[in-house]
């Protein structure tokens, strides 16, 4: 049984369990499924906006997909997020990824 197998038979058992719809989205980027990550993320936004660290890996996907402008715009919302919850580690990581992204354009 693969990654993605276990972890969607894990998730049939406790369908609100956030980190195992993250850890879904990662297999699936892993796997090159860049579209279907940014569905699982997108979907665990919008049941849990305050899950943080899914902004940073769904600003990533869309900088992957050539999607810049979702992109920005996910990394400044996160940048509120952690600023409300005044977790500075993450706030710091995705200002640098929000200021390399907007370096390049």
């Amino acid at each position: 049984m693969d990654r993605i197998d276990q972890i969607t038979e894990m998730l049939a058992k406790d369908p609100s369990d956030d980190f195992l719809h993250y850890a879904l989205a990662l297999e699936y980027d892993k796997k090159g499924e860049i579209e279907k990550a940014i569905s699982i993320i997108t979907n665990l936004l919008k049941s849990s906006p305050e899950y943080l660290g899914s902004y940073y890996k769904l600003g990533q996907l869309f900088e992957e997909k050539g999607q810049i402008a979702n992109a920005i715009e996910i990394y400044k919302k996160g940048i509120l997020l952690a600023d409300e919850k005044n977790d500075n580690k993450a706030k710091g990581e995705l200002n640098e990824a929000l200021w390399l992204i907007e370096d390049i354009d």
